[in-house]
């Protein structure tokens, strides 16, 4: 079950490939208090490739709150085959009965491959093909296993649909090193980092049945967005997304922003460095997704919008727990 909403809803949606996700709809969706005045959204065009597009289906399940969780030993590494007796779940302090549980690698899993294509991260993109190319083949295990492959810098776009072809990822990693100035209109500059979680948050991620993780290859600036750190975070949270982010720079940047942005949606941060390869970070990244936890709960009535804590333990104390921090209840 993907989220915390009260109704089942499917909704078609036909995407071109690469397009420029709709980031007026997701103003136009999301509460007031995030929106502010965007400049107009460049219109959708096809990229020329032999793939045709096809539809991609959202889905909205029923009123219970998804918690991912991996369970880490001493050392740090994860945890496999524990049990729902393992596990301690509060809101608010609360405790509350887990409705259900199940092990990870059980559930699909939808992932997204988000990129920093803007100046300051160019250099890196080649080492970040080359990963990619090995990174899908290891995430999609699973013949419902499926991921979407998107690039931001002052604009947003979607270079591979929703899709669970390793191949069609593959081939969507090179468009990373083209200009797609025939796609998009020069904007103002700046990179959209909160403005691409959010976007992907709502639009691909959050309503995906089974498990959900983001991968965001960046060095954290972003002096572009109409949404803030803080929104990312909420609209992440609300889709139970972890956020694995990739620090990749020589300095610059804003790790500390990828760092609050990976705790409090329960992922974690990496920083690409001599003794920490990207190679090496996605195989960590797959082995942390191969032994998540998936629990759930039905929360007490709260109003719309509110925040709420979301504290979850092992009963042994000589493991750690990688979740979440709390979630908002729909509007």
């Amino acid at each position: 079950m993907s989220q915390y909403g009260c109704h089942e809803e499917h909704i078609s949606l036909r995407l071109p490939r690469p397009i420029t996700l709709p980031l007026l709809v997701l103003l136009a969706t999301l509460p007031p208090a995030f929106a502010q005045t965007p400049a107009k959204s460049p219109a959708p065009a096809p990229l020329p490739t032999p793939l045709a597009p096809d539809t991609a289906t959202l889905k909205v399940s029923s009123r219970i709150v998804a918690v991912s969780a991996i369970a880490r030993d001493k050392s740090g590494k994860p945890v496999a085959n524990l049990t729902r007796d393992d596990f301690l779940l509060k809101q608010d302090g609360k405790p509350q009965p887990i409705a259900y549980f199940s092990q990870g690698s059980s559930l699909p899993l939808t992932l997204a491959l988000m990129v920093d294509t803007s100046g300051s991260q160019r250099a890196y993109i080649p080492y970040e093909i080359a990963a990619g190319r090995a990174f899908f083949p290891a995430m999609l295990t699973r013949p419902d296993d499926r991921a979407v492959l998107v690039q931001f810098d002052s604009s947003i776009l979607q270079l591979a649909k929703l899709t669970t072809s390793v191949l069609t990822l593959q081939h969507a990693l090179a468009y990373l090193t083209q200009s797609h100035d025939d796609i998009v209109r020069p904007g103002p500059g700046g990179t959209l980092l909160f403005d691409a979680i959010c976007a992907v948050s709502h639009l691909e991620l959050g309503t995906q049945l089974g498990r959900r993780a983001m991968v965001v290859l960046t060095d954290g600036g972003d002096n572009g967005s109409h949404f803030s750190q803080k929104d990312a975070i909420r609209e992440a949270q609300r889709a139970d997304i972890m956020i694995y982010t990739v620090y990749y720079s020589n300095g610059g940047g804003d790790e500390g922003a990828l760092k609050d942005l990976s705790r409090q949606t329960g992922g974690r941060e990496f920083t690409v460095g001599p003794d920490s390869t990207l190679q090496q970070i996605y195989a960590s990244i797959a082995a942390d997704l191969r032994l998540q936890y998936e629990l759930g709960y039905r929360p007490p009535d709260s109003r719309p919008n509110k925040y709420h804590k979301i504290d979850l333990k092992a009963t042994n104390k000589a493991l750690s727990i990688q979740a979440r921090d709390g979630y908002f209840t729909p509007k």
